[in-house]
């Protein structure tokens, strides 16, 4: 009994905190009894059994049957899930469904003229009001953040036994993937963003930027900010020589891989932090749909109540397939939209691009906001999560074209969401705001200039090179597959449906969803790719935006500029002299390493510029960025990057996408780093590595965190002159930027947006 009024004290608690105006409550009440007597009217004008008598007044009976499963709702289902959460996800479920059909089956007990032909009617019945619920509310903006139900399961989440009470501030990160700090500037200008602007205009938070060095990628990205290095990782995929083995990030088995190289059990999130949605861990206690830990029993979503509030109700699952149908839909629309319009620059935006649209926009959105919450009921100290919406939509619309900035604005509110269900959390939270890259427009590579880098470069070598190519899309369903992933893995019933349902899919552990072809299929494709560089080929291209990843895997170690010219006689000048190309990093036995341009050269080693600097068109802090990546591991025998056009203030990237990241120019390299007006920078944050210090500062300075896995780590010292400096500037900081992506050349390119 005590648990039960433990329960609705909490029912009413939620009611006063949620919704604090007398207006809203109102409002809410209103379209809330509106959608619900239409969505009973539409029950029983379509389902067989469920009828009204003859004489009957629909609008009378749509009226009363609205306030009878109101009043069942607010007072029976919440005792349900309190009974069964406890058991698993699966009875909840089944108890909700049962709940429904029950529901529907007595309103001929409280409505007059209404008649029900049995339980198969019943259930029919209330699948048809929840979709049609579902629709009526997508379209009257009723929406998830606004939800009672959401929060009252939040607030039940917080009465959990192992939540943390404390008055010391806990910290959540959110990233928004793939935002360049000049884009939100122009969103808050344009009246979008209404959360991030009200932040921002009412003083209280400030929006700094961070400069991301080569390469401009959600790894080295990722990597730096969690785990404070970004060496190893010179792309989203790369070549290394010594084991013959073609890595790509986003891969279970090689984000595994590489999250053992750059962990020492102190990232930003060991002392019981959660990461959600990430490519790597952090070294988190608790790990959602994150890549490096899918095949890890003790991570993902089995850890999660979560689940419980997203699959207790048929009015989920609805809304869910209802959402995603209309995000297709609005897919298609918008991109016959553009075509029709002549829009430039566009790339085709077939499938599988709606269906992966869909999945991050909807369902990932939705889950990954519920999982931040569901950690701050938990009293995490800090919470870092990944929202790949906006990312996944600029790369083939453009980062600045409408479909995107509607993205950037459904991020926007799971945001507002965030905070408004941090009021109820066991501890107050702060909120930080960062991106890993930002996005360049432009044409690409191949629509300018008719080829390929890989076509370029064999060309080059003169067209007889042994080479391998990759073709398929992999990371367009990366974080949906990271999810599907972690459902097969489930234990009970769930877990079972999944694996039943997804078993074409799926390669041991680890799902490969691609529209036309089986996750076996595309696991075959990858596995030839990976044995064809093993097999160490002549020539091996990989794109990365407009940075262009050369190897020659014959040739030990780094293969020289001398080498080159012994070799091949005009494949470095030949690349050096498209118009294309703006710059060739290349080794030299000579003269240490160069950055080669059309009309001049730049020595990295003493800093000497013969002719025309090639450096000094990619701006900001183009020079640390070449001075940096020329010094990493498996960096390739001849880094690319396409020409830099700052009248338009574009790039061409190596892959089809108009949207890019990885290399430099424009935009990409202007990241987001927003966070508390009181919160002073230490130093320039240049480069991922300065970010994470710099959140580690803010932490220990302003919030008491601690780091390292039992928060023994000592505190961050605060940097030296040295590290507030500027160093390498070139150019005026609006001008350097990053791009990344994949292309799909013919010399063994590797290919797929991230």
């Amino acid at each position: 009994m005590r648990r039960l009024i433990d329960f609705y004290r909490a029912q009413a608690a939620v009611m006063r905190a949620w919704r604090l105006q007398r207006r809203s409550r109102f409002r809410r009440v209103v379209v809330s009894l509106f959608v619900s007597a239409v969505s009973l009217l539409g029950a029983l004008a379509v389902t067989p059994g469920f009828e009204l008598a003859p004489g009957g007044v629909w609008v009378t009976a749509a009226l009363e049957g609205a306030v009878v499963l109101g009043v069942l709702n607010l007072v029976v289902r919440p005792v349900l899930i309190v009974l069964f959460a406890a058991v698993s996800v699966a009875a909840v479920a089944a108890a909700t469904v049962l709940f429904q059909v029950v529901s529907f089956m007595a309103l001929p007990a409280f409505v007059s003229g209404v008649h029900m032909h049995g339980p198969l009617a019943a259930l029919a019945a209330s699948l048809v009001y929840a979709l049609v619920a579902t629709v009526l509310t997508s379209l009257l903006s009723v929406t998830d953040d606004d939800s009672y139900w959401a929060i009252l399961l939040q607030q039940l989440a917080a009465r959990r036994a192992d939540a943390i009470r404390s008055d010391a501030p806990g910290l959540v990160v959110v990233q928004i993937d793939g935002l360049a700090r000049p884009v939100l500037q122009s969103q808050v200008r344009a009246g979008r963003v209404p959360h991030l602007a009200r932040w921002l205009r009412s003083g209280g938070y400030r929006l700094d930027g961070w400069e991301v060095l080569l390469p401009s990628t959600t790894p080295a990205s990722q990597a730096g900010i969690l785990h404070g290095t970004t060496d190893g990782i010179p792309a989203f995929r790369w070549y290394e020589k010594e084991a013959g083995r073609l890595v790509v990030a986003n891969r279970p088995d090689d984000a595994r891989l590489l999250a053992g190289r750059i962990s020492d059990g102190r990232g930003l999130l060991a002392n019981d932090g959660a990461s959600v949605g990430n490519l790597f861990s952090g070294d988190a206690a608790r790990s959602y749909i994150s890549i490096a830990t899918l095949s890890d029993p003790a991570q993902g979503l089995g850890q999660s109540q979560a689940f419980v509030s997203y699959l207790a109700s048929p009015y989920t699952w609805a809304g869910t397939l209802v959402r995603s149908a209309a995000e297709i839909a609005k897919e298609y629309v918008q991109a016959w939209r553009a075509e029709r319009s002549g829009i430039v620059p566009r790339v085709t935006r077939g499938m599988p691009y709606p269906i992966a649209r869909a999945a991050t926009n909807v369902a990932l959105r939705d889950l990954s906001t519920a999982l931040v919450i569901e950690e701050m009921y938990r009293g995490a100290p800090i919470v870092y999560v990944d929202y790949t919406d906006y990312d996944e939509i600029a790369h083939r619309s453009g980062p600045e074209r409408g479909e995107s900035l509607d993205a950037l604005d459904g991020v926007d509110r799971a945001i507002a969401t965030l905070e408004k269900a941090s009021a109820s959390a066991p501890r107050p939270y702060r909120f930080v705001v960062v991106s890993d890259h930002g996005q360049t427009l432009g044409a690409t590579f191949r629509q300018r200039y008719g080829r390929t880098l890989g076509d370029v470069v064999r060309g080059l070598m003169g067209g007889g090179a042994s080479v391998a190519e990759a073709g398929g899309r992999a990371e367009e369903f990366g974080p949906t597959n990271a999810l599907l992933s972690e459902l097969t893995q489930a234990a009970g019933v769930l877990g079972r449906i999944a694996r039943a349902a997804l078993r074409r899919h799926a390669d041991g552990n680890v799902v490969e969803l691609r529209v036309g072809r089986s996750g076996r299929q595309a696991a075959a494709e990858a596995h030839a790719v990976a044995r064809a560089a093993a097999g160490r080929p002549e020539l091996l291209a990989i794109a990365s935006g407009n940075l262009g990843l050369v190897y020659l895997p014959q040739l030990p170690g780094r293969v020289t500029l001398e080498t080159l010219a012994e070799r091949y006689p005009g494949l470095v000048d030949g690349l050096v002299m498209h118009p294309g190309i703006g710059a060739v990093l290349v080794a030299s036995e000579a003269g240490g390493s160069l950055v080669l341009g059309r009309a001049g050269v730049r020595h990295l080693r003493d800093g000497r510029v013969d002719g025309e600097d090639p450096v000094a068109p990619y701006g900001g802090h183009a020079l640390a960025a070449f001075d940096r990546y020329d010094r990493l591991a498996h960096v390739p025998d001849l880094a690319v990057l396409s020409r830099y056009d700052a009248e338009f203030d574009e790039v061409a990237a190596f892959e089809e996408l108009i949207g890019s990241h990885g290399g430099l120019g424009g935009p990409q390299s202007q990241a987001v780093l927003l966070h508390p007006a009181e919160w002073a920078l230490d130093e320039e944050p240049v480069g991922a590595d300065a970010v994470h210090r710099q959140l580690r500062r803010w932490s220990e300075r302003h919030l008491g965190l601690r780091f390292g896995r039992d928060g023994t780590a000592p505190p961050l010292p605060a940097p030296g002159p040295a590290a507030s400096a500027s160093p390498g500037r070139t150019g005026p900081r609006g001008a350097a930027s990053a791009a990344e992506a994949t292309m799909a050349p013919t010399v063994s390119t590797a290919v797929g947006p991230r």
